[in-house]
């Protein structure tokens, strides 16, 4: 197995996050801590085969993701019709986004983003031990039934923003399916959106989540960051770039992470303020502080990617922890 592929891996197990309460909360706060420290120590344990003399850690293991994948009942096949037209997206800027939140519940404290080869989501975030999470993604049609429900999927109807949408649940009396959300209803242009919640209790759950997702907006929307890169080599090609607001992981109010391959070679950028706990990549890393950020290149194949660390990190402007001052036209 090679480096790129023992990270890919590695990153996968980083991102499986504990499972939704179900029943009963305080165990699913006990059960969530220690299968967290059970998740930690095995990402430790592999990262000690593979992490440069640098001390970084594989890859990004912040990288938000929707629950494990589990044999889940066949609801009937959704359409097959040609996709809608899209708004082209921003050439730019890597991180892009299919929809916008806009009113959200107050246990919400801040909204990751993400794009690349493990899809493309928006994470509303709290703040906490388990803190509440809504992702919201959209598709070209409705996807299957979400891969970690068991039992037999069912629709339960429910109106959003005046179309016809609906619960996906196990059990028909409870549409938010004992706390593991999942609301789906067709967009204004044809594709179909999802919110999936969890860890969020609150006596009127089910009417705030509607709330949620009939203030959704969609389209393509480039994500302001704190950095302008003033070109990279024709071979980079995004893997994926992600966003975190844990400062209660991560010891920062949030942190950026930018990988790309180029011919083989895994080339990451990390940009957060000073003080991160954790920084992610794999080779010899290259760091700088300026303008009260600190920024990172790390690529694990040099020669593959044709541009060393160092030259790539000069590349970059940091644009500071004022966030609006951040751009949307991040490359060139």
């Amino acid at each position: 197995m090679t480096d790129h592929e023992l990270a890919t891996k590695l990153k996968e197990l980083a991102e499986t996050p504990a499972p939704p309460s179900r029943l009963d909360l305080d165990r699913a706060r006990r059960l969530g801590g220690r299968r967290r420290r059970a998740r930690t120590t095995a990402l430790v344990l592999g990262c000690a085969a593979v992490v440069t003399a640098g001390g970084w850690t594989a890859v990004s293991a912040f990288r938000p993701a929707p629950p494990p994948i589990a044999p889940a009942a066949v609801l009937p096949t959704p359409s097959l019709a040609a996709p809608p037209s899209v708004a082209p997206a921003p050439t730019d800027n890597p991180l892009v986004a299919k929809a916008s939140f806009g009113w959200l519940p107050e246990e919400i404290k801040g909204i990751e983003y993400a794009t690349g080869g493990h899809g493309d989501t928006v994470l509303a975030i709290g703040r906490g031990d388990l803190p509440p999470m809504i992702w919201l993604s959209v598709d070209d049609s409705e996807p299957g039934p979400p891969p970690n429900l068991s039992g037999t999927p069912k629709r339960v109807p429910q109106k959003v923003g005046g179309r016809d949408g609906h619960w996906i649940t196990t059990d028909v009396n409870d549409p938010l399916n004992h706390g593991a959300s999942y609301l789906r209803w067709p967009t204004p242009d044809g594709r179909w959106a999802q919110l999936h919640t969890y860890y969020l209790a609150r006596p009127d759950l089910q009417q705030a989540l509607v709330r949620v997702a009939s203030e959704v907006t969609f389209g393509p929307r480039a994500v302001s960051l704190p950095l302008r890169i003033s070109s990279l080599p024709p071979s980079f090609r995004l893997s994926d770039a992600s966003t975190s607001r844990r400062p209660d992981d991560d010891g920062v109010p949030w942190q950026l992470v930018l990988q790309y391959s180029a011919n083989g070679a895994l080339v990451t950028i990390n940009v957060s303020p000073p003080g991160a706990r954790r920084t992610y990549g794999l080779g010899e890393p290259r760091c700088t502080t300026k303008n009260g950020l600190r920024a990172c290149v790390a690529i694990d194949k040099p020669q593959a990617a044709g541009i060393a660390a160092q030259e790539l990190l000069s590349r970059i402007t940091l644009l500071g922890p004022d966030e609006t001052k951040w751009t949307t036209h991040v490359i060139g």
